[in-house]
């Protein structure tokens, strides 16, 4: 079962590349829930009956699986017995806290668990799966995944770098005569249309005015600082289809306000 995270989650990751750093998880619960939380994480309604409670959830190391990274349950979970029928489940949340507490992940089942007598709700190791997404590299994504280790992701200060291809299969940030890599401000986390937790570059941004020729630029990265060799998102530019730009001298590259955004669900 694929899970996703909740706006929670998301924004407290997203919040690393606007300097906070975002902490790790030293406890996780598993829970039941008869409704969707959706990805708000409030919504939803927890199971409820005579001897229920929370189980410890407890995930594998981020490893390769179908080629992306993942972090899956190491163990097989199950919650108590109900002594009479109640509503089924038919999803399950991550939280923070066996009482209260922040939701991180949900996901629906794919068979509604019965609570009644004669079953025990659970599910076996490896049912529930959080996969890395999007653009962020792999380095991201396995940081990001081992907060629910309990290892925080340093805040950082973003600086966008150009690279004649994609960093994560070989590609070489360009060089030459001012070249820089430019500091970039992000808006606070939103929701945006489609319901994906979101940052945006706050204002337009220009590269400083090459001095010589710097090569083909094809891919933005943002990368740790002025000086790291670590990619933490890489995209194609998306008017280098399907031609990079060749940065000669004098050409500025620019990028408009919420031209360039970073989402995780």
């Amino acid at each position: 079962m694929a899970y996703f995270g909740t706006h929670a989650f998301a924004s407290s990751t997203l919040n690393v590349y606007r300097g906070i750093s975002a902490p790790g998880y030293p406890q996780l619960w598993a829970a039941l829930f008869a409704s969707d939380p959706t990805a708000t994480g409030v919504a939803g309604a927890e199971v409820a009956y005579d001897g229920y409670e929370r189980q410890p959830f407890v995930p594998t190391p981020p490893a390769m699986r179908a080629g992306n990274l993942s972090i899956q349950n190491a163990d097989a979970i199950t919650w108590p017995m109900s002594n009479q029928a109640a509503s089924p489940a038919t999803h399950i949340g991550i939280l923070d806290s066996r009482m209260a507490g922040v939701m991180l992940l949900r996901g629906a089942l794919a068979v509604p668990l019965q609570i009644n007598p004669l079953s025990q709700p659970g599910v076996t190791p490896g049912d529930i799966v959080y996969w890395g997404r999007g653009d962020f590299s792999m380095e991201m994504r396995r940081a990001y995944l081992n907060r629910f280790l309990n290892v925080a992701i340093p805040g950082f200060e973003p600086r966008l770098a150009m690279y004649n291809d994609n960093p994560e299969t070989g590609g070489v940030e360009l060089t030459g005569l001012n070249y820089e890599r430019g500091l970039i401000t992000f808006t606070a986390p939103f929701v945006s249309e489609n319901g994906i937790m979101t940052i945006e570059n706050s204002s337009p941004m220009l590269s400083p005015t090459p001095l010589g020729e710097w090569g083909l630029f094809a891919y933005n990265a943002i990368m740790r600082g002025q000086t790291s060799e670590i990619a933490h998102f890489t995209r194609r530019m998306k008017n280098q289809d399907p031609d990079p730009i060749f940065i000669h001298r004098n050409y500025v590259a620019s990028t408009a306000q919420g031209a360039l955004t970073v989402r995780l669900n």
